[in-house]
């Protein structure tokens, strides 16, 4: 068995890295004990000794909820076992994961549902798509966004500009704003949402049955709460309506300076 050191690897910088450096400082293991790494952007799969367990083969190779990865060659997705066996073959634009049994796959262009023996269960017909979440899924079509369960049956028709499922009692909408990003190229590396025309995204909640919870007033999606109460961004400030109306930012959150100073200037931030 093949066995490789880290300053093998394109994730070890000289600059940053010493010779005690682990694998474990340099990449992610999952539950195997087994992390993806590359040499000369080819990716492999090592233990944390460095033994070699899945040659260094593919342009892509990522960790998942399954026993398996997900992996690219030739431009194509597909998803291969630990001992490198093609589980799903690579037949896909892009994949995502195996979340309630089903993956989301992209092929000639359309996203729909496969499961774990490469069965579509959804047919590719969407633009866009979510992972299945509480048996519902935010799809697109025509450049709007509405909701199915795992029968494909049409829960909330397509009339958002982005829709993903909490639970299985509420979603988070989303919608653009007036506000036009002139540098998106420098939002990119901020946790901001954009729509298709560089539009600012704020997002609200509705409940599973399309009715209106929260109007969109939060920069990030809904997707937690705290005390029972939805958890939104403000401002670039972490916080949580209390009552359904007050803002309550939590402290333990604070903006960089530089950052505050990068993101007024842009006009996203007051």
């Amino acid at each position: 068995m093949k066995k490789i050191a880290p300053k093998d690897t394109d994730q070890f910088d000289s600059f940053v890295h010493k010779e005690t450096t682990t694998f474990e400082d340099l990449t992610v293991f999952d539950r195997n004990g087994l992390a993806p790494i590359s040499i000369e952007d080819k990716f492999g799969l090592i233990d944390k000794e460095g033994n070699v367990i899945i040659p260094f083969d593919y342009q892509k190779l990522v960790l998942t909820t399954v026993n398996a990865y997900s992996a690219q060659q030739n431009d194509k997705w597909g998803f291969v076992t630990k001992s490198n066996q093609i589980l799903i073959p690579f037949d896909y634009d892009l994949t995502s994961d195996f979340i309630e049994n089903v993956c989301a796959v992209k092929k000639d262009g359309k996203w729909g549902f496969i499961d774990l023996i490469n069965q579509v269960v959804i047919p590719f017909l969407y633009d866009g798509c979510t992972d299945f979440k509480a048996g519902l899924a935010g799809v697109e079509q025509n450049g709007k966004w509405g909701m199915i369960d795992k029968k494909n049956q049409l829960l909330i028709d397509y009339q958002y500009e982005y829709l993903t499922p909490v639970d299985q009692n509420f979603a988070t909408f989303g919608q653009a704003t007036t506000n036009k990003v002139e540098r998106p190229d420098i939002l990119a590396y901020f946790p901001y949402f954009l729509s298709k025309d560089n539009n600012l995204m704020h997002f609200g909640l509705i409940s599973t049955q399309n009715e209106l919870i929260l109007e969109a007033i939060s920069e990030l999606p809904i997707l937690e709460s705290y005390e029972n109460q939805p958890v939104i961004r403000q401002n670039y400030q972490l916080g949580y309506l209390k009552d359904g109306k007050d803002f309550v930012k939590f402290d333990q959150f604070s903006i960089d300076p530089y950052e505050e100073k990068i993101l007024k200037q842009i006009g996203v931030m007051k």
